[in-house]
């Protein structure tokens, strides 16, 4: 197990060493520490409140569904300043999050970093699978969403095209302050430095307003979902 830590802190290092930092300078914080991890079986782990099968290459975490219609994000960390434009609050950190992806082979050093927020040039990156499993509740059947689902385009009046995520890995200032923990973005799609994971096909790059919460889902504040990560090949 010590070793297999070593491992783990070595790698994220790794990550860290690899980021690069925005132009503006961070605001004075203490960075976060590296979580704990807790070995659950042959290919189980847990950090945090994340679970990480790296045999099947996931990763999942309990969430809720924020009070929210605009939106520029997926999923916010747990008290996250950014939940006012996210559609989901997980309960973890983006340094846990980030080590989580690590855990199950994403690689920083393939990605590249949107430099700004909705940089016009496109996010790369390890491709990940995503998807929100909402159990059933007062009547209604357990569903399985793609995030996509949750994004409406209230302009075109539909949903937003489905396809693999990327990798990103936010971005680590100099002294070690993780962006993805001072923004509390995990997931985004308008492309910015901040998010773990970012979508490369644009879709809410310069368009803040348009992409709301999907209203026929019938998501209620506060409601339980699970959301898993999978890494899929390039």
């Amino acid at each position: 197990m010590w070793l297999l830590v070593t491992a783990l802190r070595a790698a994220v290092s790794v990550a860290i060493a690899l980021a690069q930092p925005p132009q503006l300078p961070p605001p004075a914080v203490v960075p976060v520490p590296a979580p704990a991890i807790e070995r659950l079986g042959a290919n189980l782990f847990r950090i945090g409140h994340i679970t990480v099968n790296s045999a099947a290459r996931e990763v999942t975490v309990a969430g809720t569904v924020n009070n929210v219609v605009t939106l520029e994000f997926v999923a916010n960390t747990t008290g996250g300043m950014k939940a006012y434009e996210s559609a989901l609050t997980l309960d973890t950190t983006g340094v846990a999050f980030n080590t989580a992806l690590i855990l199950i082979g994403l690689n920083r050093s393939h990605a590249r970093v949107p430099t700004k927020h909705f940089d016009p040039d496109t996010p790369e990156g390890d491709p990940v699978e995503i998807w929100i499993d909402v159990p059933a509740a007062s009547g209604r059947p357990a569903v399985r969403l793609a995030p996509e689902q949750l994004l409406l385009d209230k302009t075109n009046r539909r949903e937003l095209e489905k396809g693999n995520w990327v990798y990103t890995g936010s971005t680590v200032f100099p002294h070690g302050e993780y962006l993805a923990d001072l923004d509390g973005v995990l997931i985004g799609f308008v492309h910015s430095p901040a998010p773990v994971i970012e979508n490369p096909r644009g879709i809410g790059v310069r368009r803040y307003g348009e992409i709301v919460l999907n209203p026929s889902l019938g998501l209620t504040a506060g409601q339980s979902v699970t959301l898993t990560v999978k890494a899929v090949d390039r």
